[in-house]
This record gives structure tokens, C-alpha cells and sequence, in this order.
């Protein structure tokens, strides 16, 4: 099953490594879309038959304009020409009026192509963002993020426990945006192809784009989707357009002192953690021995943020070792997603990471190594891969 989007935890991660900025909540939220099923024509590119192309040729070159006098200059059978006359005009490169024909605009365009240009039906998705009627990018189109057709979430398709609410809009559904996007001459950057015209709409249905907003201090929304694990800057216009600050300043907040405290007392891996407010936000410093294999908390955990009431606490040690564990192991995570393609790639993540652990970074001979101590062969895999080494087995040099 697909998730939604990936950890919230990183969303927030990338906002604290912004120059200046500090998060302090977080809302998991279902973004209203509109998604349009169009349907448009498409002019498919086919050879040409022998005979049909000396036909258009003698139409569109030689001016020859009437059936007899066709038949006289290619010296062919007249029902020959009759049938190629015939499915040229059902394919739309001839018109017939009587004895006379023409081509047709597209036959013209065909003839001067060198291939015949026929019309076929093709079928488009367009989404439209709900709130504002403008249409998304041709980047939310790939396969890296999921747009619902409900608001129902399954479990199994959360990569962590956010609870995602719905954005309420009133806004209708415009109908007259086809004409719209069809006359844009960078109507490309919206998924559609400069090539399909005539574009209709053949139904609308509701969706739904998982995303996360993050508050700073200063009041900032910072945007994040699936297109990528960095700031999603459409949305974020949408946002200020919408003055959704405004909405989420009017939410009730509860002190997080309060917060916090009620959530240390709480029977959890993290009871006995030290409550820290500090210019970078609120943390909870845990023992390094609190911090291992179950029930303590996974080295993971360490350097990524926990949620409370939209609220944000990062989970922290002050042990340098613990947090050179974590990176270890966070990093062998970071080798598995699926946009990091090269080793250059894992390495700028791994010294982001290090960074924000206040650690030195790790090599990708330090993550293999971790991986084979770890017994951790699929994670291994992912490394060789990287590494373009597929025959390296556990234990093995490479």
C-alpha cells in the first residue's frame, strides 16, 4: 500500500535547518483539490500509404480538385480511388462536396509533416488547487505524491501516527478554467502537453493532498508535500493568499510547558527525559542509557521531533557516542529512499544530518560497516547498489 507522504518528523527537520528559522508546530493536513477528467484530441503520426499520399499530392501539390480528373492523372482503377478518397475523408485529411475534394486544414498539415496526422481521443487527469482554481505543476503528476479521492485515511498508509485534518473551502468548482489553461502558453508546466487540443471536461471529483505546514516563531508557514522533502513553494503561495496564518494563530493553543510536562509524566520511553525550552525551542534530553534497543527509545529517535497537540519537541542526548549511533543508523535509513540515486546524494544528506546532531559525518564505508555489524542485509544491498558494487556480500571488502 502506497503512503501518504513521508514522516512528519522530516518536514520539521528541514524547516530547523533553515538559517534563522525555529518550528514550533506542526499540522498534518489533507489540501482540497479538484481533480478534472478531460478528455482532448491528439494527432497520432502515422506513416502514409502509398496510395493515399499520391492522392493528397495530387490534391495538395498539383491541384487537382475533382474525383475523374484524380482518377485520369494517377491512371489508377476508380474504385481504388473512391475507397482511398473515402477513408481519407473519415480520418479527416479530405473534404468531399459532390465530385470535388479538398484537403482538409490537417491533411494539409499532414502532407507538409510527411506523415498523416490522425485524430485520436486522449484522456487527462488535471488538478486543480481548490481554494484558488489555479492548477498544480506538472511536478505533482509523478509518482512520488499520492493525491486521495477521500478524506478517509487507511493505517496503512501513514508512515507515522500524524493525524491528518481536512482544509474546509467553500470554493466552486470553476468551470470555465478549461478555456483557461488551454489558451496558457506555458500550459505545459500544468501536464498538458502542447499537443492535445479541444480539450473537454468529462467529470469532477474531489481530492485530497496530504501535507504538512509547519508554524516558525516568527509566524511563517513553511509548506511541505510529497513532491519533495524540501519546502513546497506553490503551496506555501496558496497559503499566504489564503491568509491561513490568521486561521492558525485563531487556533487554541495550550501552554507547552503544560504540554510537555503532561506528556513526560505519561508512561512512555520518554519519562525520564530533562524538559529543556532553549533559543532553539523545546527539547527532552534523554540519558545515553535510556536510549538502545526496546523498550528503550531507538537510536532513531534521536535528533527528530515528537508531536503533541500540533507542538513540536525534538528528542535529544547529550551523549556525543549515542548521537554518532544515531547517525549511523538514521543514515542507513536516508540510503534507502527512493530519491537518493548516488553516492554524492547520501553523502550531502549524511553531512546535513551530522550537522544537526552536532557530529562529525560518516562515510559510506563507516554506514557499510554499521550495516554489516548490524546483520542489516537489506540496507547493505542499498549501499553496494550505490556503491555500483551488487557482487559485495555481508562481511565481504568491496
Amino acid at each position: 500500500m502506497k503512503r501518504l507522504i513521508y514522516p512528519a518528523t522530516r518536514a520539521v527537520e528541514h524547516a530547523a535547518s533553515l538559517p534563522g528559522v525555529r518550528p514550533i508546530r506542526l499540522f498534518p493536513l489533507l489540501w482540497p483539490l479538484w481533480q478534472v477528467e478531460t478528455s482532448a484530441e491528439v494527432h497520432e503520426r502515422q506513416d502514409f500509404e502509398v496510395i493515399d499520399h499520391f492522392v493528397m499530392r495530387a490534391i495538395g501539390e498539383c491541384d487537382i480538385r475533382e474525383r475523374d480528373a484524380l482518377v485520369a492523372f494517377l491512371n489508377l482503377p476508380a474504385g481504388l480511388v473512391d475507397r482511398c478518397l473515402a477513408f481519407l475523408a473519415t480520418i479527416r485529411q479530405v473534404s468531399r462536396n459532390g465530385p470535388a475534394v479538398e484537403l482538409t486544414p490537417l491533411g494539409r498539415q499532414s502532407l507538409s509533416a510527411g506523415v498523416r496526422l490522425v485524430p485520436t481521443t486522449s484522456r487527462l487527469t488535471i488538478l486543480l488547487e481548490r481554494q484558488s482554481g489555479r492548477p498544480l505543476p506538472a511536478a505533482y503528476y509523478g509518482d512520488r505524491v499520492t493525491v486521495l479521492d477521500t478524506a478517509e485515511i487507511e493505517d496503512g498508509q501513514l508512515a507515522d501516527r500524524s493525524r491528518f485534518l481536512q482544509v474546509f473551502t467553500t470554493a466552486p468548482y470553476r468551470p470555465d478554467f478549461v478555456g483557461e489553461i488551454e489558451q496558457d502558453p506555458e500550459r505545459a508546466d500544468f501536464n498538458l502537453p502542447g499537443r492535445l487540443q479541444n480539450l473537454r471536461v468529462v467529470g469532477v471529483r474531489e481530492g485530497y493532498l496530504p501535507s504538512y505546514l509547519v508554524e516558525t516563531a516568527d509566524h511563517r508557514i513553511l509548506a511541505y508535500t510529497g513532491l519533495a522533502e524540501a519546502r513546497d513553494e506553490f503551496l506555501e503561495q496558496v497559503c499566504t493568499e489564503m491568509q491561513l496564518e490568521h486561521l492558525i494563530e485563531a487556533k487554541r493553543i495550550r501552554p507547552p510547558r503544560e504540554v510537555w510536562q503532561e506528556w513526560l509524566a505519561a508512561p512512555t520511553p520518554y519519562a525520564g527525559g530533562k524538559l529543556v525550552e532553549s533559543a532553539e525551542g523545546w527539547h527532552v534530553a534523554m540519558a545515553a542509557s535510556a536510549v538502545g534497543d526496546p523498550p528503550r527509545i531507538p537510536p532513531v529517535r534521536i535528533g527528530s521531533y515528537q508531536f503533541r497537540d500540533n507542538l513540536v519537541i525534538r528528542v535529544w542526548c547529550d551523549d556525543r557516542e549515542t548521537r554518532r549511533r544515531a547517525l549511523l543508523e538514521r543514515s542507513l535509513g536516508i540510503a534507502t529512499l527512493p530519491d537518493v540515486t548516488s553516492v554524492p546524494e547520501l553523502e550531502a544528506r549524511t553531512s546535513r544530518l551530522a550537522d544537526s546532531l552536532d557530529v562529525a559525518t560518516v562515510s559510506v564505508t563507516e554506514m557499510r560497516d554499521h550495516a554489516v555489524k548490524m546483520s542489516d542485509d537489506r540496507r547493505l544491498q542499498r549501499l553496494n547498489h550505490l556503491l555500483g558494487d551488487r557482487r559485495a556480500m555481508p562481511g565481504e571488502p568491496f
